[in-house]
């Protein structure tokens, strides 16, 4: 794509201000094509040079103590309008583009310059791969053919290193929204290893633990699990230490309820699962949630009163009611005595009956109050 060169000096602007690379790592690499330069053309000074709006900046530099110099006094700025050839200048002196050029007539003295432009897949060119020297000289066909090929490999590392980091930038961007939406969740949700020397920890857990577990230390818990145990209810302790174990030692699923002892003397329902997930060699991981389940708890106790209610407790009156109506049944209208006494006790026990439907609703009625936050 041809750019005019306003276009072109704002895309270059743009994918420079992307090459942030700080580490010790990506300095030592671009070190050593610099140094390779320098060996291959036999020259004291090499550079990688990055060209901006109001300056040139050396990425990395061999042999040169200044790290960047005004665009106007640039070889490079020359060097990246033509960016399929080497620009070479072999006597500034005598050029009138650079007689009076301050890196010409002052410090490096520079007497001879050959860039290699560094045009990243879009074509947009940076900068160059340079080398200079501080006395007259030339550089071999084959000298040039490798200065061009450390420049190939300049900008290939560079927009490989580019996009690593933003590869690294989008996968914290996704850590971030994860945890995020993992810290409003209901469940404590946890990522938990169990390496080769059985040493137990968790490599994550979400915000939701402080919740359901405000008096723990969590960095404490995440190196020391079963410190947890401290908080569940003293008969259910060894019942979830075992079944965990039993799990990690068959690498099985694991799923149970248990008390735990509020600090105010309270009792809360909790559940936790967990399922495994082998890794090469013999560490094993763990995903798994922590979910307070008090009120679902609850709720089925609440349902199986109800259902006992009705065929334990009702059965009485309805059976009473049914029998008091089989006596009416076969009694005869001369029996008007009788029958008023029956018609009482229907009654009575249409009244317990509406007693005890009432009750179920107000325990119902309670229950589905506590509910409220839920749904």
């Amino acid at each position: 794509m041809v750019y005019s060169k306003m276009e072109e000096e704002l895309l270059r602007q743009e994918v420079l201000s992307s090459f942030k690379f700080k580490d010790k790592t990506s300095e030592k690499i671009l070190d050593e094509l610099t140094q390779m330069a320098a060996a291959i053309c036999d020259t004291p000074i090499s550079l990688i040079s990055f060209v901006g709006l109001e300056k040139q900046c050396f990425k990395s530099k061999i042999g040169l103590n200044i790290a960047e110099t005004p665009i106007e006094d640039s070889f490079c700025k020359y060097a990246i309008k033509q960016p399929d050839e080497i620009f070479i200048v072999k006597n500034p002196l005598q050029d009138i583009r650079f007689k009076n050029n301050p890196l010409v007539v002052g410090y490096p003295n520079l007497r001879f310059y050959a860039g290699a432009p560094l045009t990243t897949a879009g074509g947009i060119t940076l900068g160059t791969l340079c080398v200079i020297d501080t006395k007259d000289r030339d550089l071999t066909n084959l000298q040039i053919k490798a200065l061009k090929i450390l420049a190939k490999q300049t900008i290939n590392y560079l927009e490989h290193k580019k996009e690593h980091i933003q590869q690294n930038n989008l996968l914290k961007n996704s850590i971030s929204k994860f945890n995020k939406l993992s810290n409003h969740s209901l469940d404590a949700l946890f990522q938990l290893e169990v390496n080769e020397d059985k040493r137990i920890h968790f490599t994550y857990i979400n915000e939701t633990i402080k919740d359901l577990l405000p008096h723990l230390d969590t960095e404490d818990f995440k190196t020391h699990p079963f410190k947890a145990l401290n908080f569940i209810h003293q008969e259910d302790r060894m019942m979830v230490e075992n079944t965990f174990i039993d799990a990690v030692r068959h690498k099985k699923d694991w799923d149970i309820t248990y008390r735990i002892l509020n600090p105010d003397g309270t009792i809360s329902w909790h559940q936790s699962r967990a399922f495994p997930d082998n890794f090469p060699g013999r560490k094993i991981v763990w995903y798994g949630s922590f979910r307070d389940v008090t009120d679902k708890k609850n709720y089925l106790e609440l349902i199986e009163k109800i259902i006992f209610d009705i065929s334990h407790i009702m059965r009485r009156p309805i059976a009473n009611m049914l029998g008091l109506i089989n006596l009416l049944e076969v009694s005869d209208d001369s029996d008007m005595l009788n029958n008023r006494k029956i018609i009482k006790y229907i009654k009575i026990v249409s009244e317990e009956i509406d007693e005890e439907i009432q009750g179920l609703n107000e325990n119902y009625q309670k229950i589905k109050t506590s509910f409220k936050d839920i749904y």
